[in-house]
Order: structure tokens, then C-alpha cells, then sequence
């Protein structure tokens, strides 16, 4: 991973650009970069396979409006030149700067950006508030996109086998966090686990005393209480799906079963989110909706 100086200029395939500031004060950027004509971009580096996946991704959905674009590619360093954006919804919500209509907006495109994914059989793998980026001075109000394709994988590669995590563990589907082989639905989970963030201001699935990332017994951890808002998580949700190694979890899982309505997770909660969101958040991933089913709900009337 490279760490750039500030007034370094690099030279992508098609522009030079030079590094402004680090976005996230941190040695690996990601970078502000100005172009030669005074425009604003990002520059990301990461893992070199990471990079060339991402690129390849993004080179397939040029001019899709509701994900973020690959701009240029510069070989030495290895870095992605992006479209400059202003911030991550996640930090709006942190700053107490995103309207309800306007969490609903970003929701919306990030269900779009998926829809694209989704019907050219690529599966993001990370939704979460952190990638779902906002540009304030749009014309027609603020502007959002789905970014970081870095992890998105075809839907039906064997790395779906269940046997690695993807994504952040309040993000994850229950069948990520089981091992057992996942598809696109994966991503549904996600996109609603992001819209109660954005809703609630607030992680719903963050345990009171969470053990470390990627800690074994913190997916297990998520997973009680994904359990007890939008359960059972059962061996009859997993039927079919589940290896028999799994069935003892599920069985405690189905015993542990404490219903707790999203109602009572936030005074910021409606009628409307819950029935909406009760519509996305099936145990079993095979009734989740498609991304274009979500988009037609009620919920986004008027958006």
C-alpha cells in the first residue's frame, strides 16, 4: 500500500493528478488529488488485487449513475483515481446531518447500484453506511452512490462456499455469519441492515460487549440478536442450505428465540420502516427480494 507526500504527482492513463491531502488522516489514504484543471478526485490504493478487481468491476458499469466511477488508472504506484465525493453517509448520521427523506434517498440509490450488480451477477459483498458515499452540491439536491467494489465477487464462484466472512459482521446476513454458502441475497441483508442504521442512527446489531473483529464469537454474538429482531434463525429457514454440522447452532438459536420488535430499538422508528424493513430482513435468504422489488415499495413513495 503506498504512501503518497503531499504536491506528489501522478501520472494515470489518461491525466496527471496531484496529491492534495490524506481523506482519513491515515498513511494509506484514501487521497485528495487535483486534476489539471483544478477538479477534485480521490485516489485509493490497497492490495494490488484488490485494485485490479475493482477496476475491472467499475470498467464494466461506466456511466452508472448510482455507483461511484472509476475515473483513471495510474500503474506505478498501483492506485484507482475516483470520482470525488464529499462524504460517507455514515458520517452524516454521525453528525446528526441526514434527514429521514434524505436517508431514504441514499437508500435508494444504493438498492439501484445493486439492481446493476445484482443483473450482471456481481455481488457487492460490503453494503454498509460507510460505502454509500454523498455529494452535497449536486444540481437537484445531494447526490448518493454505492462505492468500493474491492470485495465484490460473481455470484457463483466457489469463494461463496461460506467458508470466509465478508463485509463487516453487523452488516453480514445470517448465512455469512453461519458459513453457509451465500448469493446476492447477502447484499439484500445488508442494504436493510444500512437503512435501519440510517433510520435509527444507530447499530441495532452491535452487541453491548462485543468480543473482536472477525472474533469467532462476535458473528455468534450478531447473530443472537439478529435472531431476536428478525427470527427465528432456524433449521426451517436453513432447510436445504445448512450442512449438518450446523444444525446444533440453529438449534439454539430457534430455542433462544426472543422476539423484539424494531419498534422499540428507536423513538425514530415508524410504522412505515417497520413494515418495510420487515419486507427485507428474512431469516431465510430465499424470501428477501430482489433489489427492483425493494425499489417499488411504498416506503420510497415520494422520494
Amino acid at each position: 500500500m503506498s504512501r503518497f507526500e503531499v504536491g506528489q504527482i501522478l501520472w494515470g492513463k489518461i491525466s496527471s493528478y496531484t496529491i492534495a491531502v490524506s481523506l482519513r488522516n491515515r498513511p494509506g489514504g484514501p487521497w485528495l488529488a487535483i486534476g489539471p484543471n483544478c477538479e477534485r478526485f480521490v485516489v485509493k490504493t490497497g492490495p494490488e488485487n484488490r485494485l485490479q478487481k475493482e477496476a475491472q468491476a467499475l470498467r464494466l458499469f461506466r456511466g452508472c449513475g448510482p455507483l461511484r466511477q472509476l475515473v483513471d488508472e495510474v500503474q506505478d504506484p498501483p492506485s484507482l483515481v475516483l470520482e470525488y465525493m464529499d462524504s460517507s453517509v455514515l458520517s452524516l448520521v454521525k453528525k446528526n446531518k441526514l434527514a429521514r427523506v434524505e436517508a431514504k434517498r441514499a437508500l435508494q440509490a444504493a438498492a439501484q447500484a445493486l439492481v446493476a450488480l445484482h443483473e450482471n451477477g456481481i455481488v457487492h459483498t460490503d453494503v454498509k453506511p460507510d460505502n454509500i458515499l454523498a455529494r452535497d452540491n449536486a444540481p437537484g439536491g445531494a447526490l448518493y452512490k454505492l462505492s468500493d467494489l474491492g470485495d465484490c465477487s460473481p455470484a457463483d464462484v466457489p469463494s461463496n462456499d461460506g467458508n470466509h466472512l465478508i463485509g463487516a459482521e453487523i452488516f453480514c446476513a445470517p448465512e455469512v455469519l453461519l458459513g453457509i454458502p451465500w448469493t446476492a441475497k447477502a447484499d439484500i441483508w445488508g442494504l436493510g441492515a444500512t437503512g435501519i442504521t440510517l433510520i435509527t442512527r444507530s447499530y441495532i446489531f452491535f452487541p453491548r460487549n462485543p468480543p473482536p473483529p472477525k472474533d469467532p464469537r462476535l458473528s455468534l454474538a450478531v447473530l443472537q440478536i439478529q435472531n431476536d429482531f428478525y427470527g427465528p434463525i432456524s433449521r426451517a429457514a436453513f432447510r436445504s442450505l445448512a450442512k449438518d454440522s450446523d444444525l446444533p447452532l440453529l438449534q439454539q438459536l430457534e430455542e433462544s428465540y426472543r422476539p423484539f420488535p424494531l419498534s422499540k430499538a428507536s423513538p425514530l422508528v415508524r410504522q412505515e420502516d417497520v413494515e418495510f424493513f420487515g419486507y427485507i430482513m428474512r431469516a431465510d435468504p430465499r424470501e428477501r427480494p430482489s433489489a427492483s422489488e425493494i425499489l417499488r415499495h411504498p416506503w420510497f413513495d415520494g422520494v
